[in-house]
């Protein structure tokens, strides 16, 4: 093999290492609504998972065993669900489809978020 046809092979594979991956085909979100096959498959995760979320921040707490129920989801489906929004949208700025659908949550959720609005002094 060539030195030519070694560099083309490596480049090629650098190339497909940096390259955001997409899964093809259609899928569903939590609330079974068809979403776009071109959003990428980490964002796909974090969708189901925060939809999650958003749902039992939701919730009633109407009684204290709901709400210890409903403290426990939250805390399992929320956390760190801030910096990986952040994140995501960041990392796949160049992929219009994924960024829409981020689109739909919002910045700031966790108690002690790191991305908290507080006014400067």
């Amino acid at each position: 093999m060539n030195k030519t046809t070694l560099f083309s092979i490596l480049l090629t594979m650098i190339v497909a290492a940096c390259t955001p991956q997409k899964t093809l085909g259609s899928w569903t979100d939590n609330f079974n609504d068809p979403r776009d096959p071109a959003i990428v498959e980490e964002a796909r995760a974090f969708i189901i998972n925060r939809q999650g979320c958003d749902h039992f921040r939701g919730e009633p707490g109407y009684n204290e065993e709901r709400q210890k129920f409903l403290n426990m989801q939250i805390e399992k489906l929320c956390t760190g669900t801030d910096k990986q929004l952040a994140q995501l949208r960041s990392r796949y700025v160049n992929s219009p489809e994924t960024i829409k659908a981020l689109a739909d949550f919002e910045d700031c959720i966790e108690y002690d978020s790191i991305c908290s609005t507080t006014e400067p002094e």
